[in-house]
């Protein structure tokens, strides 16, 4: 994950989550099994150990570290690609 995190188009667009996002947060996660968690048990670790990350213009829900639940569908099972066109997210 640190790899994956600090590289590529992540380490890219994380470069402008201050100024894009207004919610953004984080969890630093060590796995007690080598079972994948759910999505449920993945927000309620977010909702204990989570941090929220910097952002300039933070909404209400960010500063009241009011996390919306994961959203299961349409998400996931959907092959999601970026929608802008090349040099739109300043890549």
């Amino acid at each position: 994950m640190k790899a994956f995190r600090g590289s590529g188009s992540h380490a890219a667009v994380m470069a402008h989550l201050v100024r894009w996002c207004d919610e953004a947060s984080y969890a630093h996660w060590n796995p007690v099994s080598i079972e994948v968690p759910t999505w449920l048990e993945a927000y309620e670790y977010l909702l204990s150990q989570g941090h929220l990350s910097h952002v300039e213009y933070p909404s209400q829900e960010h500063e009241a570290r009011r996390f919306s639940p994961p959203r299961l569908s349409p998400l996931i099972g959907q092959n999601l690609m970026p929608c802008a066109a090349p040099g739109v997210l300043g890549l």
